[in-house]
């Protein structure tokens, strides 16, 4: 158990180095600010969890997202800082004023989820000049393999390659890669999505931070999974970049506890 926490502990560290090191060059990135401040309480940092606390708060305030910024009073009004106080009564005086925002529309059904991942997932080879791999993909039949993924194929061929083509689609999309392996402990903890959205293509929830979901994913451009993702969670939602292999074992482990879940209440 120690040696598992150990592993936890400097996975979690290389996480937030590099989220560390993106705050500097986007010191109001809000995507940078909502990790850091799940990430550093589970580091023991209480000063710099306040400070990335009270920061997102006064993004949130400045961008006009005050129900998200509301989310984090219960948070905020728990801090010793007076910078995080502060915070909390700014974003308490920004509440009345602004009206209620619409919830986001549902998106559109799939007639079919399988059909969807292919083509999809196929487009996402095709960008990475990786031809042969969207013909593999269009290939696939229903339950032959796990994900329904062009990055999860791209590492069973080659690790380099996806690493590479994470990079670039990290770059592209605006979604930072996040050590999922490192959030395991959140897991079970985190907003649930259906089983079988998590074991098709290869989507969790990692953790939550007032009503914003983290989300761990493998298709960046797939908007349409994005509002899929957002609707089955009823949260809004902050997308990260992850490394096949992890995802596929948080897959794993969610829809092994759902199952275990479902047993239990069935005897």
């Amino acid at each position: 158990m120690a040696e598992e926490m150990q592993k936890f502990d400097a996975r979690l560290k290389e996480g937030v180095e590099y989220f560390e090191k993106m705050l500097k060059v986007m010191p109001d990135d809000r995507t940078t600010l909502e990790f850091l401040a799940v990430a550093y309480p589970q580091m023991g940092e209480t000063l710099k969890a306040e400070a990335a606390l009270s920061e997102l708060a006064r993004v949130l305030v400045k961008e006009g997202d005050l129900k998200s910024a509301e989310a984090l009073l219960p948070r905020l009004e728990e801090c010793g800082s007076h910078e995080a106080q502060a915070m909390a009564l700014k974003v308490r005086a920004s509440i009345a004023p602004m009206p209620e925002l619409k919830a986001e529309e549902a998106p559109p059904a799939r007639a079919d989820e399988f059909a969807s991942a292919v083509e999809s997932e196929a487009a996402l080879a095709e960008k990475l000049g990786e031809n042969d791999l969207a013909g593999r993909i269009r290939a696939l039949q229903p339950g032959e393999q796990g994900l329904v993924s062009a990055l999860y194929l791209m590492e069973k061929d080659s690790s380099e390659a996806c690493e590479a083509a994470l990079a670039r689609l990290s770059d592209e999309y605006g979604e930072p890669p996040v050590p999922v392996d490192a959030f395991a402990p959140l897991l079970l903890a985190a907003p649930r999505l259906p089983a079988k959205l998590m074991a098709l293509r290869g989507v969790v929830a990692f953790a939550r931070i007032g009503d914003v979901a983290l989300v761990a994913h493998l298709s960046p451009n797939d908007s349409l999974l994005h509002r899929a993702v957002t609707a089955a969670l009823g949260l809004k939602a902050r997308f990260f970049l992850a490394e096949p292999s992890k995802i596929e074992k948080a897959v794993e482990t969610l829809v092994a506890a759902e199952s275990g879940e479902g047993g239990k209440e069935g005897a």
